[in-house]
């Protein structure tokens, strides 16, 4: 027996609407894992700006966040403090956004307590072409600006600044272009606003 028309289209809504209900059900029942797991990856990435330890469980690096990082409201907006154990500070991160050449890109920067040192940076979203401009979420990159001094009056550029040598990514000169001018901005516009303790 020939099937019409109208059994496929009723045919493909059912089956849409079970696999449809299938995904939103499933969606529901793993929202609290996807959000542990948003705020997990948040603290490793704070922790890792801020030259802390960023290794262990997910109760490991809670612990460590809730001991060494603590949030500062800042009038405009919300950055971390770190602390040591008897609770001075040791650094600050401050988040950042700023275009990247096929989108934003989005971050922690961290400075020592006095703002003119960077302690790391971390970038937590990019849409960079992977394999160039993707290459700012390697190790080598983001470490060549651990130390990097952050003076008054003096635009942080790739080459030689002071005892480090800051190198741009081969092939990604838009990006690498980038995340100078995000750091900048930083430098010039975000930490200015940051009140030291």
């Amino acid at each position: 027996m020939k099937r019409g028309y109208v059994y496929t289209i009723v045919f493909m809504f059912l089956v849409s609407a079970v696999f449809t209900l299938f995904l939103a059900g499933t969606n529901v029942l793993m929202a609290p894992r996807i959000a542990d797991n948003a705020r997990f990856e948040e603290q490793q990435s704070l922790l890792n700006a801020l030259n802390l330890d960023d290794q262990g469980t997910t109760e490991e690096i809670d612990q460590r966040f809730k001991d060494f990082v603590k949030p500062v409201e800042g009038g405009e907006f919300l950055y971390y403090q770190s602390v040591d154990s008897s609770g001075a500070v040791q650094g600050y991160a401050v988040p950042f956004t700023g275009a990247g050449l096929w989108g934003t890109i989005r971050g922690w920067l961290a400075v020592n307590p006095e703002l003119n040192e960077l302690q790391g940076i971390v970038f937590t979203e990019q849409n960079e072409t992977p394999g160039l401009g993707g290459r700012i979420m390697e190790d080598w990159f983001k470490e060549q600006f651990r130390g990097l001094k952050l003076e008054a009056g003096q635009a942080v550029a790739y080459g030689e600044a002071g005892s480090q040598k800051i190198d741009a990514i081969s092939g990604a000169t838009q990006t690498s272009n980038a995340i100078i001018r995000i750091i900048n901005q930083v430098k010039n516009e975000v930490l200015p606003k940051v009140e030291v303790k």
